[in-house]
């Protein structure tokens, strides 16, 4: 299952990471959320994932 990670950062920049896909799956499922939040601030790092063909699957972890 693809979920989608949303980091923000006290000095108002944000991360928006993918977990759950491979390829370029990431990036089409954050294109529609990328596009809501307005012009990048800084470049695209895509992650080891984006070369895989078969997910990893993520522990699920508790948000304090």
């Amino acid at each position: 299952m693809k979920k989608i990670k949303i980091t923000l950062h006290k000095d108002g920049t944000q991360k928006v990471e993918v977990l759950g896909a491979v390829g370029a799956e990431c990036v089409e499922f954050t294109k529609e959320l990328e596009k809501r939040l307005g012009k990048p601030i800084g470049e695209r790092e895509l992650k080891p994932e984006y070369d895989l063909t078969e997910p990893v699957i993520e522990p699920e972890r508790e948000v304090e």
